[in-house]
């Protein structure tokens, strides 16, 4: 199955200090098939851990979705994200209205340490 990590999991397994990092590791090494990185999560994981830790940090980042053959970096498709976000209820980020719109369009498992989103995500079960 393919799957989708929101920004929160990359965060964690690019940051050694961070709260999640073991978790993100074990969880990262788990993973079994293509794992997707739109173009809004690969800014937000840059710029965090740009700001968080270094600029150096955010390079390793890049380096290592660029040279990972199951990972899939894909531009979003910012109209059809735009008209699913007005559609939304809840009170969410737009990233976070994204990935759940792309976790579905790409039958991806959407994986994340935010308990709001994976609660969302649960409520539009594949």
């Amino acid at each position: 199955m393919a799957h989708l990590l929101d920004s929160s999991v990359w965060v964690a397994l690019f940051l050694d200090f961070d709260t999640q990092h073991k978790k993100a590791e074990q969880l990262f090494g788990k993973l079994r098939g293509a794992v997707y990185v739109p173009y809004c999560v690969a800014i937000e994981v840059i710029t965090v851990l740009a700001y968080k830790h270094s600029k150096k940090q955010a390079d390793n980042f890049i380096a290592f979705i660029e040279n990972n053959r199951t990972i899939l970096l894909f531009d979003d498709n910012f109209r059809d994200e735009l008209s699913f976000y007005k559609l939304m209820r809840a009170k969410v980020s737009f990233t976070d209205a994204a990935l759940l719109f792309l976790s579905k369009k790409l039958e991806a498992k959407l994986v994340t340490f935010d308990k709001q989103l994976e609660r969302l995500s649960k409520k539009m079960s594949y």
